[in-house]
């Protein structure tokens, strides 16, 4: 089985248009309280592609900062619905050093906020809550709730240090590439966008819904 290949876009790329191929697709909302300038279009068409069934799923994803309430709040405000087919995913990074300490407490709240938004947990796990995370930045996330993950290693497959077996078990999906060229033979990206691309860790489109906690009852 192929994995689900599925892009990563913001205003840093051009708004999402019908070259799209891919059944799932992840779109920025929000970095802290920065409200990226291409949301609300590309919003808009995927929610078109998801009821027409061109896609099978969505990830709405928000770059942590320390003011998490903010962050969640602008995340919830630009969506303006709950989407069953809809996934928040939580990206947290260092930011080459802008972040260096444990933020574990705020980090678990936003995504615990966002899990209560989604709605009733599954399992003692956050509904429809995902998070980013290189496990390099472990450090910054010390303490990490039972929720998948789409790890970023660029041309190779992520390499696991001591104490992030967790993230191991819980990788959903991996990004290997950012467009320039770490693909190996898969794409950079779709048609001529270049961007962040995620291979689904083994999963079919279907599959892929399962782990992140789309059309669980």
């Amino acid at each position: 089985m192929t994995d689900i290949l599925f892009a990563d876009i913001s205003e840093w790329q051009p708004v999402l248009d019908d070259s799209y191929p891919y059944r799932w697709l992840s779109i920025r909302s929000n970095d802290g309280t920065y409200r990226d300038r291409h949301f609300q279009e590309n919003w808009t068409i995927a929610r078109s592609w998801l009821d027409s069934g061109r896609l099978r799923g969505l990830i709405v994803y928000c770059v942590y900062r320390s003011n998490w309430r903010d962050v969640m709040t602008t995340h919830i405000e630009m969506q303006g619905e709950n989407r069953p087919d809809v996934v928040s995913m939580v990206d947290v990074e260092s930011w080459g050093g802008q972040i260096r300490t444990d933020n574990s407490d705020s980090i678990n709240r936003l995504v615990w906020g966002l899990g209560d938004w989604r709605g009733p947990h599954i399992d003692g796990r956050p509904r429809r809550v995902i998070g980013y995370l290189n496990p390099n930045d472990a450090r910054i996330w010390r303490v990490r709730p039972p929720i998948g993950f789409v790890i970023p290693s660029y041309g190779a497959l992520p390499r696991f240090p001591a104490g992030t077996d967790d993230l191991r078990r819980q990788m959903i999906a991996h990004q290997y590439t950012n467009g320039d060229g770490y693909g190996h033979g898969l794409p950079e990206g779709y048609g001529t966008v270049r961007c962040d691309m995620n291979a689904a860790n083994g999963r079919d489109p279907e599959q892929l819904r399962i782990a992140t906690g789309v059309g669980v009852p």
